[in-house]
């Protein structure tokens, strides 16, 4: 599936905020949102509710943004430079996810959640009392939610069995997003897929694994690059197609950086037919 770039009929750019924790490496968190947004044509507005301090090797210190400063910034960018589309990644701590599910109710732009809850070496990043919040509050408020398969395991309070993602699909909606799209790289095999469901068809998205020691920051890459993709004026399907794109771009061609899980190559719009997965339909049916 190959998807051409919108043209450059919108000027100036969509704007996409980006809700997340900071990453002073730069592979991951709102450092790496801003580079992928304005590599796809999309302006970043930013508001930072954790402060980390890490690397490619691991996370050594994090610290809560205050909620009163989450509404400063959020006010701030609402009076000047409102958002066509609002992509949330690590929201911190319980009194900053209650914050975030009241202001999400005062605006009109689509929201894409990617849930960050733990580090990839299981390191807690949201605060326990903050998940019962995400679930009730925030998913209701969510247009698409972008769970790996611990992350939904998370959610759901219960494993997910391998074979399935399809019933899981149901569960995770049940929970209130419009639509989900569980991620599959954290399944074996030498593909990965992820499944996209909005209640009304279930897709696949399915592209070879590629082999590399660059791992860091592949969640908040594939979001904000659908993000992105959405606020040029794609559908769902076809945004999520170019993210996938874009992360089989930056996987493909990491950089050799730092001496754990190294960083992604941030680019441009993906143009290899290669880096595109294969899209099919799984069911009309709704799940």
């Amino acid at each position: 599936m190959r998807i051409a770039p919108p043209s450059a009929r919108t000027t100036p750019p969509p704007v996409v905020w980006t809700i997340a924790g900071s990453d002073p490496s730069g592979g991951a968190g709102i450092q790496a949102d801003i580079r992928v947004l304005h590599g796809l044509g999309a302006y970043p507005g930013t508001i930072l509710t954790t402060l980390i301090a890490q690397n490619t090797r691991g996370i050594q210190r994090l610290e809560y943004v205050a909620p009163e400063w989450i509404t400063a910034q959020w006010d701030a960018l609402a009076e000047d430079l409102p958002p066509r589309i609002i992509k949330l990644g690590l929201l911190g701590s319980s009194p900053a996810v209650a914050r975030l599910a009241e202001l999400l109710s005062t605006i009109s732009a689509e929201v894409l959640c990617d849930p960050v809850l733990a580090a990839s070496d299981g390191t807690p990043l949201l605060e326990p009392a903050a998940l019962p919040i995400l679930r009730a509050r925030l998913l209701p408020r969510v247009d698409l939610l972008t769970p790996n398969w611990p992350e939904a395991e998370m959610l759901l309070e219960r494993p997910i069995p391998v074979g399935g993602e399809l019933e899981a699909l149901g569960a995770l909606r049940a929970l209130g997003p419009c639509a989900v799209l569980l991620k599959g790289g954290h399944t074996r095999g030498g593909e990965s897929t992820d499944w996209w469901s909005d209640g009304n068809q279930i897709l696949g998205f399915t592209s070879p694994r590629i082999q590399t020691r660059a791992g860091h920051g592949t969640g908040c890459v594939l979001s904000a690059a659908i993000a992105a993709a959405r606020a040029r004026g794609l559908p769902w399907p076809a945004a999520i197609a170019v993210g996938k794109a874009y992360l089989n771009q930056g996987l493909r061609r990491a950089p050799r950086l730092g001496g754990g899980a190294g960083p992604l190559f941030l680019g441009g719009w993906p143009r290899a037919l290669r880096d595109f997965p294969l899209v099919f339909l799984k069911s009309a049916g709704i799940v």
